[in-house]
């Protein structure tokens, strides 16, 4: 049993503070309980690039995407006359359906030289036979129907005015009346609303089990339930804070900002471990811990902020939600430590308790590092040098089915989709009228036919001198101009997306009709923006990087400790694109977020550190060690209870969330090997005079 317990008395004050903390937290389950949560992928890429301004012209015109739906149609056989009966049906009950203006399937290819659909134009020929000839329309039908007649896709488009998820409402009625056949929603707003459904179970689920996890583990370090309280608490109250704070402000927890709840976690958890075992200390105490580190965790805050807040230059509307809401989350977590911890030793911690586990081992090894600066600094060299290949080198990837995982019943589908060539309309090429008169007319037909034969959306038709047949939904509001689908698989990854992009434009620059037929979408919106919004983000974080020097040689009153600190603290993000290099995984939005986690974690340590090596007593020989000694152990401990506490994201439905868990527990091993091992050693060798 070690050092003091502090402050056995509890003041007016203290009393008040506590009692206006309690409040507070009833606010925030209050606001918590308001939180709604809007899984808008494409709304995500909103802002002013140049393809979200096309896009967002393209709505105007056409309104198509919102609020359809994609539906996979499985059967044995297609072909057989009842199941081929039940999917008519279907079909004609989807186009009376309150809200649908047109459905894409596969009696939208007609037959050369007419209107019939190519499946309808010789009912007496057998259906297999018909499916055959079908199948050898071209590309366009394969999209529709899979080879082996087992599957179908269609593509429900809502009216003008339809509201997402008004379609959906009425599927599992028509699901029931179309048996044999199996009906499910595969469409983008299939994939946002579950989503959407993901994240509500995250947060009933995930962050109370990471909590939990915390919880237990650090008992086993602390040594001390109470202990664990005292530490606990704040992170827990500084999460809920957010929440609530959500909550009445009536923003929404999309998938970036469903992040920010297990960033407070980690820097609350970490600061008041640090404060918890300054407290122990042979003539510490919460007034003394409280004193020494609270100025450390307020710069840990604040570095972790301006990280966040550098996403704001990325231009996305979503990225920049997370830029202002992003360091409101960290200063709920900061607000939590200090109302919180003081209070919660003084009431909990009235007695000695058994002294914090003090990882020797680990330890031994860092002061041992301490010893050999230059070898320490070869290896740090070495190790920078290796990850320089990787910096900057990993492409952005992007998928509207990303944050859906690969075992759901949503993930095999799309996965299904993809290997059979079924493609939902997500992209369209958009003709602009022939003879600039508003409506369609005979002279129109020529030009969409021919870019109807290059889009490999519907069979070429024959020139005619009627008016082409085009449903009004496809038709631009001001009628100068049609969008006709073309059928991609929605899972399909950047390159072959970006492939068949290039085929589109080579087929119509060849032919003459690139100024006139032009491509747009929600697939080519994401395929165009998120290289750029992930760029941007690149960007975004070198900003953030000059700034944090900044405020460390402020605070430290060095520039060369500042360089010194941050290069350390690069290293997590600079290993985190080395692992996406090697494995030759794309850059994604979560990823790239994760990298400025990762970042904020690293600075966490590196801040703490360097405050106990300019608090330490003694000569100077021994600071560093002193230092090391006393900041080491809570870098540790935050360490092993914040990794196991990410193992929590495995169990989450959403995709990117496990991928966001692992990239942060590298982040973490990473910053804890580099403020162990390689920062003490270089400050060793760059500051002599004063260690």
């Amino acid at each position: 049993m070690t050092g003091s317990t502090g402050v056995r008395q509890i003041s007016t004050r203290h009393w008040l503070t506590g009692l206006m903390a309690v409040v507070l937290t009833v606010l925030a389950l209050i606001g918590a309980r308001n939180v709604e949560v809007e899984a808008d992928v494409i709304g995500a890429l909103s802002g002013n690039s140049e393809g979200y301004l096309a896009y967002e012209a393209f709505q105007e015109r056409f309104m198509l995407g919102r609020a359809d739906e994609a539906l996979l149609i499985r059967a044995d056989d297609l072909a057989d006359p009842a199941t081929f009966e039940a999917l008519e049906n279907l079909i004609l009950d989807l186009q009376f359906t309150d809200g649908v203006a047109e459905v894409v399937s596969l009696f939208s290819l007609p037959a050369e030289g007419t209107t019939t659909p190519l499946i309808l134009s010789n009912p007496d020929v057998p259906l297999i036979d018909r499916f055959e000839a079908f199948a050898q329309a071209g590309p366009a039908a394969g999209a529709l129907v899979s080879a082996d007649r087992r599957a179908a896709l269609l593509h429900v488009i809502a009216v003008p005015s339809g509201v997402p998820g008004d379609i959906a409402a009425a599927l599992p009625q028509l699901a029931e009346a179309a048996a044999p056949l199996s009906v499910v929603a595969v469409g983008q707003a299939e994939v946002e609303r579950q989503i959407s459904t993901n994240l509500i179970r995250d947060q009933l689920l995930v962050t109370p089990v990471a909590v939990l996890i915390c919880i237990f583990v650090g008992a086993l370090i602390l040594r001390s339930i109470r202990a664990v309280l005292v530490c606990a608490a704040p992170a827990i109250c500084g999460v809920l804070w957010f929440t609530g704070l959500l909550g009445w402000a009536g923003q929404p927890l999309d998938p970036w900002l469903a992040t920010l709840p297990m960033l407070v976690m980690v820097l609350a958890f970490a600061d008041t471990l640090h404060l918890f075992y300054a407290s122990r200390e042979e003539g510490g105490g919460v007034e003394r811990a409280v004193r020494q580190v609270m100025p450390a965790a307020f710069m840990t805050s604040l570095t972790s902020a301006l990280a966040l807040a550098s996403f704001g230059f990325a231009g996305s509307d979503a990225l920049w939600g997370l830029a202002v809401w992003g360091p409101v989350a960290v200063f709920s977590g900061f607000g939590a430590v200090c109302v919180f911890f003081p209070l919660l030793s003084r009431v909990l911690i009235r007695e000695p308790i058994r002294a914090p586990a003090g990882f020797s081992f680990v330890m031994g090894y860092a002061q041992g590092g301490l010893l050999h600066p230059r070898t320490m600094a070869v290896v740090a060299l070495v190790f920078a040098i290796g990850l320089i290949p990787g910096l900057n080198s990993t492409d952005p990837n992007f998928s509207l089915s990303e944050h859906i995982r690969d075992d759901s019943r949503l993930g095999q589908d799309l996965a299904f989709m993809e290997a059979e060539g079924l493609g939902s309309a997500s992209l369209f090429v958009v003709i602009d009228d022939t003879d600039g008169t508003p409506g369609l007319s005979a002279a129109d037909g020529p030009r969409i036919s021919e870019v109807a034969g290059i889009a490999l959306s519907g069979a070429g038709a024959t020139p005619t001198d009627a008016a082409p047949q085009v449903p009004e939904r496809f038709r631009a509001s001001d009628g100068l101009a049609v969008a006709l689908p073309v059928l991609l698989p929605l899972g399909n990854g950047p390159e072959h997306f970006g492939a068949e992009i290039d085929r589109l434009r080579a087929g119509l620059d060849d032919a003459g009709l690139a100024d006139v037929a032009t491509l747009a979408g929600q697939s080519l919106l994401a395929h165009e923006v998120v290289p750029e919004t992930v760029d941007a983000m690149r960007s975004s974080f070198y900003i953030a990087l000059a700034a944090i020097s900044i405020v460390v040689a402020i605070s430290q009153r060095s520039l060369t400790l500042a360089l010194l600190a941050t290069a350390i603290s690069a290293m997590p993000m600079m290993a985190i694109e080395g692992v996406l290099f090697l494995t030759g995984r794309g850059m994604t939005m979560t990823a790239a977020i994760a990298l400025t986690v990762a970042f904020g974690i690293a600075v966490d340590n590196t801040i703490h550190y360097l405050n106990r090596w300019r608090l330490a007593p003694g000569p100077r020989g021994t600071r560093l060690a002193d230092a090391l000694a006393h900041a080491g152990p809570p870098m540790v401990a935050s360490t092993l209870i914040m990794t196991l506490g990410f193992s929590a994201t495995l169990l989450s439905s959403t995709a990117s969330m496990p991928q966001f868990g692992i990239f942060v527990v590298s982040a973490l091993w990473m910053a804890l090997i580099a403020d162990l091992g390689f920062l003490p050693a270089l400050i060793r060798l760059v500051r002599r005079k004063d260690i």
